[in-house]
C-alpha cells in the first residue's frame, strides 16, 4: 500500500484525499503575514532613512553601578533628582531677577533684562545682577530765535554754541525698577553790540505811549552812544523713577524743575544838554525769571546694529505750573522813570529729543555721541516785556517758545 500526506496543491491525485478551500486559506493567510511584516520593516526604514538591516545584539546587563551595557555599548542610567534644572516648584527665592522665558528657563519670573555680555547675544536665562550708572555728557547747545535789536542803526552779534554738562546717576536693585537723578546745566548765552558816532545819529526802535511822550526817550534818539546786552541762562534738575526692558528699553516717570532767566540791558546817550554831565543818558533794564516745576515722562530706547555698535533714541516730554517774575527798570535822564515788579503763575512746556550713536567699549564703559532738540514754551522773555513799547506795561509775559539745537558727547559707566 502507498501512504502519501494529503499536502496543500492545486489538484489531488486521483484516488488520494485532498482538501482544496484549506489549501486557499492557507495560502491568504501566510501572504497577509508576509504583506503586515513587510510594511511593519518598510516604516521603520522610512523614519530612520536607512535601509533595514539585521543586527544582532547582545543581551542586555545591569552592571549595579549606574550603567546598562547593550551588547558592546554601555549607557550611564542618571536620576531624575540629579538633573542640574530649577522649575517653578523647587526654584528659591534669591536676590536676582531671572531672565525671560518662564517655560524655556524654568523660571518662576520672567521680569528683568539681559546682563552679562552683550545684547543681543547675551543669555537671556542667566540671572541679572542689580547694578548703578553713572552718565557725564557735554552738550554743544546753541539758543534759538534769540537775535534782537532796539536799534536800526546796529545789532547784536547772536548767541553762541556753549558747552553744557550734564550728569546722570542711577541705580537698579532688581534690573526692573529704578530711579536717577539727572542734572544739566548751567548754560549761558550771551550776545551784545554797540554804536558810536560822536556827530550822534543814533536812532532807537523804542515808542512812548501814554502817559510818556518823545521826551521820555530822549536819550536814544540822536544818540551820540549807545549799547545793548542780551544774557540768557537755563538749567535744570530732574528725579525720575525707571522701568527697564532688556537694556534696549528705558520708560521714566518723575519731577522736573527748570530755571530759565533772560537779562536785557539798553543803554543810550545823547549830546543834548541834560541834567548829568551835559547830557542825556537813558538805561533800558529788563530781567524775566522763569521757574518751572511739574511732572514730566520719557523712554531711551537702544538698537543694536553690530556687536558692539549701537543706535539710541531720547525723549522728554513734560508739562509745568512756571512761577514768572518781571523785573522792569527804564530811566530817561533823571526825570522819567518807569518800574514794573509782578509775579504770576503760568502753564509752560517742555520737549527734548536726541538720538545719536553709542559703542560698547567693555561690558562696564560706553561711550556715545550725537543730536539733541529741546522745545521750550510758556516761558517770559527779556525783549517780550516790553516789545520796543514804554509805556503799557502792567504783567508779565509768557507767550514765548524757543528751541535750542546742537549735539552731544558722552560717556556711562556702569558698575
Amino acid at each position: 500500500m502507498r501512504i502519501r500526506r494529503n499536502l496543500f496543491g492545486k489538484e489531488v491525485a486521483t484516488g488520494e484525499h485532498g482538501n482544496g478551500v484549506a489549501y486557499i486559506l492557507a495560502r491568504c493567510t501566510v501572504m497577509l503575514v508576509m504583506t503586515a511584516l513587510s510594511g511593519t520593516a518598510y516604516g521603520q526604514t522610512a523614519l530612520l532613512g536607512v535601509a533595514s538591516a539585521e543586527v544582532a545584539s547582545g543581551p542586555t546587563e545591569s552592571t549595579g553601578s549606574g550603567v546598562i551595557t547593550l551588547g558592546t555599548e554601555s549607557y550611564q542610567v542618571v536620576n531624575a533628582s540629579d538633573l542640574p534644572l530649577s522649575t517653578a516648584a523647587t526654584a528659591t527665592e534669591s536676590g536676582d531677577v531671572v531672565q525671560v522665558g518662564c517655560q524655556t528657563c524654568q523660571t518662576r519670573s520672567c521680569r528683568g533684562n539681559c546682563r552679562g555680555t552683550s545684547f543681543p547675544n547675551g543669555n537671556f536665562c542667566a540671572p541679572c545682577e542689580p547694578y548703578c550708572y553713572a552718565t557725564v555728557e557735554t552738550l554743544f547747545m546753541e539758543r534759538q530765535s534769540g537775535n534782537y535789536t532796539a536799534s536800526p542803526n546796529f545789532l547784536m552779534d547772536g548767541y553762541d554754541f556753549e558747552a553744557i554738562p550734564r550728569v546722570t546717576i542711577g541705580r537698579v536693585p532688581d534690573c526692573i525698577n529704578g530711579c536717577e537723578l539727572t542734572f544739566t546745566g548751567v548754560a549761558e548765552w550771551t550776545q551784545s553790540g554797540a554804536a558810536s558816532n560822536p556827530s550822534g545819529g543814533i536812532e532807537t526802535f523804542l515808542n512812548p505811549v501814554a502817559p510818556f511822550d518823545a521826551t521820555d526817550i530822549l536819550a536814544f534818539t540822536n544818540s551820540i552812544e549807545q549799547s545793548q546786552r542780551l544774557e540768557a541762562q537755563y538749567w535744570s534738575i530732574e528725579a525720575n523713577k525707571t522701568m527697564v526692558g532688556y537694556d534696549v528699553a528705558r520708560c521714566l516717570v518723575g519731577v522736573r524743575y527748570i530755571d530759565y532767566q533772560e537779562l536785557f540791558t539798553y543803554l543810550g546817550e545823547n549830546a543834548t544838554v541834560g541834567a548829568i554831565s551835559g547830557s542825556t543818558l537813558g538805561s533800558l533794564r529788563s530781567e524775566v525769571k522763569n521757574r518751572l516745576l511739574g511732572p514730566q515722562v520719557g523712554v531711551d530706547l537702544l538698537y543694536p546694529i553690530c556687536h558692539r555698535g549701537y543706535t539710541d533714541f531720547r525723549a522728554r516730554a513734560g508739562i509745568f505750573a512756571n512761577f514768572a517774575d518781571l523785573d522792569f527798570d527804564y530811566r530817561n535822564d533823571i526825570s522819567t522813570a518807569l518800574l514794573a515788579d509782578e509775579d504770576a503763575v503760568r502753564f509752560a512746556g517742555m520737549i527734548e529729543v536726541a538720538g545719536g550713536v553709542r559703542v560698547q567699549l567693555t561690558d562696564r564703559l560706553s561711550i556715545r555721541a550725537g543730536g539733541e532738540l529741546w522745545w521750550l514754551g510758556g516761558v517770559g522773555t527779556a525783549t517780550d516785556q516790553f516789545k520796543n513799547t514804554i509805556g503799557a506795561i502792567t504783567n508779565v509775559r509768557t507767550g514765548s517758545e524757543f528751541f535750542v539745537a546742537g549735539g552731544t558727547v558722552g560717556a556711562e559707566y556702569r558698575y
